[in-house]
């Protein structure tokens, strides 16, 4: 019984394989970063809250995988439409800098 129970201690402490799973640690931390990056540009175009989406989404990648995918698939189908950027909110107030005041027929 205690024959069975030292089985792993012959290994020599090296567990074959984990370099493997070390790189492919790496790269599910990069790519939850990467999808992660992406759902925060894109909620914030939407109006959507983009920190929870994108710390949410990113982790899950990167760490339970399986259920990261079905999270960027719930916000793909749920997120809204782009919401227009309000920079141009100049050309709508009506301000006429330079122009010649047409109630009083002055040209400034």
């Amino acid at each position: 019984m205690i024959d069975l129970a030292l089985v792993p201690l012959q290994a020599g402490g090296e567990i074959p394989g984990m370099e493997y799973v070390l790189i492919g640690r790496v790269i599910a931390l990069l790519l939850g970063l990467g999808v992660g990056y992406w759902v925060y540009k894109d909620a914030s175009k939407r109006g959507n809250n983009e920190l929870l989406w994108a710390i949410g989404v990113g982790a899950l990648l990167a760490l339970l995988f399986p259920i990261g995918v079905i999270a960027l698939i719930a916000y793909i189908i749920i997120r809204g439409d782009v919401i227009e950027e309000e920079s141009r909110t100049a050309e709508t107030t009506g301000d006429n800098w330079g122009s010649t005041d047409e109630t009083t027929g002055d040209d400034w």
